[in-house]
């Protein structure tokens, strides 16, 4: 009897084990909030404005753009109020330009004074605000009194990057430039790292609902601005969708080749497109899967894990994932930079590039790889008094890098209904 008893508490004391919480899931939360919430004080200051320590204080779109996604995702509707108010308010190019693209650049000015240094837009960050805005729309949050309601602002950038920062190519193929700045002819220069075709996917169904509703005569409708030269008419949806699939079929040939480099499935920084299609080198432009194509992986894996793309898998599992998981068995460790042809560029390590194998590995469906991808970005994790950072306290890049590659595997990363 005795021994049945011994055997109920041990069996009962499995049990309750097996209730409690994963501790590495239980610990990859908590790294997660505690570096959210040292970013909040330390990067974002408190009328929403986020500090760029290299920017001597100043601001780029894409910062804010970041810290938008991060608080959609961290469920921080008070912080996300607040950046949206600044960035509305400072680097909206719709007072002066006519549009609602973003400003790139805001700091100290000649004399003093803090204001837009750099009037033009870029891209990643008006489509990054973008995102933003319609998944705080789908939360249900509310724009603070007196600045345009989420979802009306989102539909109004949508529309001018189309008309300002997408061209076709003679073909027909539309392509996504870095910016209002562009060529007025081919070729182009074009940023990969700036392709978000889940972002495209979304914006479709968006507008779908948004020209359906204006079939049916709504009042208060946004008007779309005029379309970029060489766009044919057609529906803000069929351009979107459009945009994606020639999205794809470009990624597709870089992952074969750039001029006459070989390629081993990795992704230039810049490259130039011809009006044939042709992708070459940019005179000037670094070539390398560095510092900006490390994050087209994020961008690619969100459309296949949100949408089911195939295309996103395939260009993930059968093209990319590959020479990282060749490297990884190799050596035990990934470097942050390599050359296009595969070489390394450097022999150190980075958060930045462990995120975007992590997010391509998620997509292919490596939970494997993926796992042991987060546990490196956590090795460059530390807390320091009321700091919770990766890397360096002091380098923004990283510390919002590593935060949303760790974030997608934990399941923040989420698409509200």
């Amino acid at each position: 009897m005795r021994k049945i008893h011994l055997l109920l508490i041990v069996l009962l004391s499995g049990l309750c084990l097996a209730c409690q919480t994963d501790p590495a899931k239980a610990r990859l939360e908590r790294v997660l909030t505690a570096s959210w919430q040292s970013y909040c004080r330390h990067f974002i200051k408190s009328d929403g404005q986020v500090i760029i320590p290299e920017e001597g204080g100043g601001t780029i779109s894409e910062a804010q753009a970041y810290a938008l996604l991060r608080a959609v995702w961290a469920n921080d509707a008070t912080v996300f109020n607040r950046i949206y108010a600044w960035t509305y308010k400072n680097l909206s190019r719709g007072r002066a330009h006519g549009d609602r693209l973003l400003a790139w650049r805001w700091g100290r000015l000649p004399d003093g004074a803090w204001g837009v240094l750099d009037a033009n837009s870029a891209t990643d960050g008006d489509l990054d605000y973008a995102l933003a805005l319609v998944l705080a729309h789908r939360l249900g949050w509310r724009a603070p009194p007196g600045l345009p309601d989420y979802i009306e602002e989102a539909r109004r950038v949508q529309a001018d990057i189309l008309a300002k920062e997408v061209v076709a190519l003679p073909g027909g193929d539309l392509l996504l430039t870095p910016g209002n700045w562009h060529e007025p002819a081919p070729p182009y220069l074009v940023n990969p790292s700036y392709f978000s075709p889940a972002a495209y996917h979304l914006f479709a169904s968006i507008s779908g609902e948004n020209e359906r509703q204006s079939a049916a005569g709504p009042v208060g409708t946004v008007p779309s601005p005029p379309r970029q030269a060489g766009i044919e008419a057609g529906n803000t949806t069929s351009r979107w969708v459009r945009l994606r699939g020639d999205t794809y079929k470009l990624l597709g040939q870089l992952t074969q080749g750039l001029g006459s480099q070989a390629g081993v499935g990795l992704f230039p920084d810049w490259c130039r497109v011809d009006a044939a299609g042709r992708l070459t080198p940019a005179p000037g432009k670094d070539t390398r899967f560095g510092w900006e194509a490390v994050r087209l992986p994020f961008r690619v894996a969100l459309d296949g894990l949100w949408f089911g793309e195939p295309g996103a898998a395939r260009l993930l599992k059968d093209k990319f994932l590959p020479f990282f998981k060749g490297r990884w068995q190799a050596h035990g460790r990934l470097l942050a930079v390599y050359n296009f042809d595969g070489s390394p560029a450097v022999d150190y390590e980075s958060p930045v590039l462990y995120a975007g194998v992590l997010a391509g590995a998620l997509a292919a469906g490596d939970r494997d790889f993926a796992h042991q991808m987060s546990l490196k970005i956590l090795s460059f994790y530390h807390e320091d008094g009321d700091r919770a950072y990766f890397e360096s306290p002091s380098h923004y890049y990283a510390n919002n890098w590593a935060w949303l590659g760790l974030a997608l595997y934990a399941g923040w990363v989420e698409l509200p209904k």
